[in-house]
């Protein structure tokens, strides 16, 4: 099967998670989905590949040899927006405008200047209703289509494969059940992100926290020295944190404390924030700001009671790749091979690949050619997509 006509096969099919979810996989949709991958996978030859109790899809390729590299990716697609793409919007030999979609939406240049350096390029979008669905369905066609060549060329390759597609990445729970021992890799490939002409090995340190703020109701035309407004409280503490500390105004290396929820009234209020650094030492900076919010807000709200509650997510992995930058000669040496441009940029959110790393499974991340996730303006280019099948096959030969 074509690789275009396999994504438009998978992107059809909605598998979005679900962060109130409490099931291993959120949804079911994933279950029903890896069932269509594992038979597909049977079709081209991957006869061993099998879907375990959590949903999780693997399979191997066994070719006699000392080493054994992973690809991921992931079959869920993020909760922000609907999936289920089935009238995606072709673009043949990109010409550098703006792309207007079915749901008459325009997804301006000006908005995604990135875009110009797609010219020439063949791209998907979404039809503006709906997710595209390419995080990470772009990754999993990818990893479809090398397989394919793989069994036809076993000779071409240094390396056994193996393969794992995990559930629930979108919502952070992708490594939940990961299992190093079924992955039966020495090294692994998380595909998955933007460009391909990025690789990634070094993401944020992640925690979020969860703030309570309890007041007291009465009515408020007798409210004077007596009501305490948790709305109010709520406001004030993240006002006492650095304005210039937030997602919109952060770029590279810079982290951020993000408010990311608010939900109350006058007796009780919860607002949740993600922190984020890709400096462990600046993210406990940053916990101790809440800290201090905390102690300030209180002193402001006489009968207020607060509960901070601060927990760690994932951690950074650059410091073991550091430690180990073979990993990284072997992508540098297939992207020489390939002809191709690459540079390492550091992820500004999370991977499966970090926690997998700490895991015991060392796995940096390669881009697919997928663009604005996420939302009604996402797209890929397909060019790039069968550009990085080129990169996996002489992956395979970088000894």
């Amino acid at each position: 099967m074509e690789l275009i006509d396999r994504f438009k096969k998978y992107i059809a099919i909605d598998t979005i998670s679900n962060e109130e979810s409490e099931t291993i996989p959120s949804t079911s949709a994933q279950i029903d989905f890896g069932k269509i991958l594992v038979k597909d996978l049977h079709e081209i030859g991957v006869t061993n590949a099998y879907q375990d109790e959590y949903g999780y899809v693997y399979g191997y390729i066994d070719l006699g040899k000392d080493k054994t590299l992973g690809l991921i990716s992931h079959m869920d697609t993020a909760p922000d927006f609907v999936g289920g793409c089935k009238n995606p919007k072709f673009v043949k030999d990109y010409s550098g405008e703006d792309i207007e979609l079915d749901s008459g939406d325009i997804v301006k240049v000006k908005d995604f200047p990135f875009m110009k350096e797609l010219v020439g390029d063949d791209l998907l979008f979404t039809d503006g209703y709906h997710l595209l669905g390419g995080d990470d369905k772009a990754g999993i066609v990818i990893i479809f289509k090398f397989i394919e060549y793989l069994l036809k060329n076993k000779d071409k390759s240094s390396y056994n494969f193996s393969i794992c597609f995990t559930v629930d990445e979108e919502i952070g729970r992708g490594p939940m059940k990961f299992s190093v021992d079924k992955m039966k890799a020495d090294v692994a490939f998380t595909l998955d992100g933007e460009s391909i002409y990025e690789a990634n090995f070094e993401n944020f340190n992640a925690a979020s926290a969860k703030v309570t703020f309890y007041g007291r109701s009465v009515h408020p035309g007798s409210a004077k020295n007596v009501m305490i407004n948790s709305v109010l409280a709520a406001i004030a503490f993240n006002n006492y944190l650095p304005s210039e500390m937030i997602p919109s105004k952060t770029e590279n290396y810079e982290g951020f404390i993000h408010l990311d929820e608010f939900n109350g009234d006058v007796n009780k209020t919860v607002i949740k924030f993600i922190l984020r650094d890709h400096d462990e030492l600046l993210l406990e900076k940053k916990k101790e700001l809440l800290e201090s919010a905390k102690e300030k807000v209180l002193k402001d709200f006489d009968g207020l009671k607060v509960e901070l509650e601060i927990k760690d997510d994932y951690k950074n992995m650059a410091p073991y790749f550091i430690k180990h930058p073979e990993i990284l000669q072997m992508i540098n040496k297939a992207y020489l091979m390939s002809n191709c441009k690459l540079k390492y940029t550091p992820i500004r959110g999370g991977t499966d690949g970090a926690t997998i790393t700490y895991m015991g499974l060392p796995c940096p991340n390669l881009g697919v050619g997928d663009f604005s996730p996420h939302g009604k303006f996402e797209f890929v280019s397909f060019t790039q997509m069968e550009k990085m099948v080129e990169i996996l096959k002489n992956l395979a030969k970088a000894l």
